[in-house]
């Protein structure tokens, strides 16, 4: 396909319409086979439960029935607290979804849902959960997440999608989801694009809110097309306020981020102080950003560029995890779905490997070396940027 764009771009603009358009529907089959996502369900009975995970949700989407949300955009910010139950025989990286009636032994369900009349009410709760993570790790800082997902993703793949993640990684802190309304519809990219530029607004108001609770230190992490909502976002805040930050934020993860170069570098000019930790999970192997790279006239994408000189920024993480797949066909979500990256990324925490997701409050980071198990026979390449961006 590159050797038929290059070489027939000029005369025959036509058969590039064509081949992008084909190029479009095979992204769409791919893309749609990649979940199955059934809506929010219910464990039959309290007794049914099995290991629950809490996840805080704050949403831009319609409500549905039955605590669910739909792909529709509303002006107002829902809040609430999920738990969701997740059976004992889960699988690493996975989500056993139900197809009708869930069986808490086997599927992922819902196990009870209490929503926030007032965003004050979304504050006592998370700061609470906060203490209570802190004691139990020995006074360690209140430490709190916050998770935004991709592209084609509905209400109850964020939610499930979520809950996973705090589980597979044994997250202390307390996680809250902002689910932004994709159409969850691998076919509506461009809905869902336009739908990142509507949530920036409310996905600000939750930072901040999250910034104003009774923490001390925030993690941001987003995935695939998450990530241009959040680097949006935390532009608009920088320039609402001289180029700063909520000091709150400790740091933040992109994965897979499906994020032009040249305007991930332009986000960056407008922060004048990153936080202290700043990782990008990227792999040459991303079949979902291959497609999103030849669709932009086959310009890489961050999630899929291991070259950490084109990032314009010193002290940024560049984490190569190209050798590692598994969890999905597209290798488009690795960093969380991949049993033996899961496993090594968690690892890496008793060698002072910092691993953002496991170890809230410490000041170790990830050092500019080639990282290597006994266990894996895989690598994983961890570089650090040192350009200085000109200001």
């Amino acid at each position: 396909m590159k050797f038929i764009w290059s070489q027939y771009q000029p005369r025959m603009p036509r058969m590039i319409s064509a081949h992008r358009g084909v190029a479009i529907v095979f992204a769409t089959a791919l893309l749609a086979a990649c979940s199955t996502p059934t809506g929010v369900k219910f464990t039959p009975s309290p007794a049914d439960v099995q290991s629950v995970e809490p996840v805080l949700v704050a949403t831009s989407r319609s409500p549905k029935q039955n605590a669910d949300y739909s792909g529709d955009r509303d002006a107002k910010l829902h809040l609430a607290a999920y738990q969701v139950s997740i059976p004992k025989s889960h699988k690493v990286g996975q989500i056993e979804w139900p197809r009708n009636k869930p069986d808490p032994k086997r599927h992922f369900a819902v196990a009870s849902v209490d929503p926030f009349d007032d965003p004050k009410a979304y504050q006592a709760r998370l700061g609470t959960m906060a203490a209570e993570a802190s004691a139990k790790l020995k006074n360690a800082p209140r430490s709190a997440a916050l998770f935004v997902h991709g592209y084609n993703t509905d209400f109850s793949e964020s939610l499930y999608r979520a809950a996973q993640l705090r589980h597979d990684f044994d997250l202390a802190m307390p996680l809250t989801l902002f689910s932004w309304p994709s159409a969850g519809e691998a076919g509506l990219y461009i809905y869902d694009r336009d739908s990142v530029k509507t949530s920036r607004d409310q996905l600000a108001s939750v930072i901040k809110l999250m910034a104003s609770s009774k923490l001390d230190d925030i993690v941001l992490i987003a995935h695939s097309l998450g990530s241009e909502l959040l680097m949006e976002t935390l532009r608009q805040i920088a320039l609402a306020n001289h180029g700063s930050l909520p000091s709150k934020i400790h740091s933040i993860i992109l994965i897979s981020p499906d994020l032009d170069i040249d305007v991930f570098n332009a986000q960056l000019s407008a922060i004048k102080v990153l936080p202290r930790e700043f990782a990008i999970f990227a792999s040459q192997k991303d079949r979902a950003l291959q497609l999103s790279s030849f669709l932009a006239g086959d310009r890489n994408r961050v999630g899929n560029n291991i070259d950490e000189t084109k990032i314009r920024r010193e002290g940024i993480t560049v984490i190569d995890v190209s050798e590692f797949t598994g969890g999905d066909g597209m290798n488009h979500m690795t960093a969380v779905t991949s049993p033996s990256l899961v496993a090594l990324l968690k690892g890496m925490t008793a060698s002072n490997q910092q691993v953002f997701l496991n170890a809230p409050g410490q000041t170790q980071t990830f050092s500019d070396v080639v990282v290597d198990t006994a266990t894996l026979p895989l690598t994983l390449v961890v570089k650090t940027t040192s350009a200085i961006l000109n200001q």
